[in-house]
């Protein structure tokens, strides 16, 4: 591709900033995954960017299993290991340019956050917001790299094909 500095320089930092977006998902993701096998073990802590919907999950789960029933804390791990892959893939896909992966991911995490809310638990709600936003500044460098690969593609010299 014929392209001046400036737009290497740019498309560097799109591409820089679109990926530090997505690999949120990873983060929250893994956070979740973490905490849910800490709940599982019977431990308090949680972190931050875990995903509420599994937190209350995890709970009922240690509600009913100290009624003696243990497979329901093995129930709740594997929900929170599947909805965590859902972020996971979120990621993926939103690593891949598919930006409609950014903006369900986005919502459906806004949604969670909406969670701890409801809980009054405004450390969650700041991190949630946080989140969100890098999330969205993510969003919008992918946005913006997308539009750009687009525009450099369409002023690429055409080369007719050889007979």
């Amino acid at each position: 591709m014929d392209y001046n500095n400036f737009d290497n320089v740019r498309h560097a930092e799109l591409t820089q900033s679109f990926k530090s977006g997505a690999n949120w998902f990873y983060w929250i993701a893994g956070l979740t995954i973490v905490t849910s096998v800490i709940a599982f073990g019977g431990g308090g802590i949680r972190f931050l960017i875990s995903l509420g919907i599994t937190q209350i999950i995890d709970g009922v789960a240690q509600a009913i299993s100290t009624e003696g029933g243990g497979a329901a804390k093995v129930v709740a791990l594997v929900l929170s290991l599947l909805i965590s892959g859902v972020f996971i893939i979120f990621g993926w896909l939103a690593n891949q340019k598919m930006l409609w992966a950014y903006i369900v991911g986005m919502v459906l995490f806004g949604l969670d956050g909406l969670l701890s809310l409801v809980a009054q638990d405004w450390i969650g709600v700041i991190a949630h917001g946080v989140v969100l936003f890098f999330l969205f500044r993510g969003f919008q460098a992918g946005r913006d790299l997308v539009s750009m690969e687009k525009a450099m593609a369409q002023s690429a010299p055409q080369t007719e094909p050889a007979i």
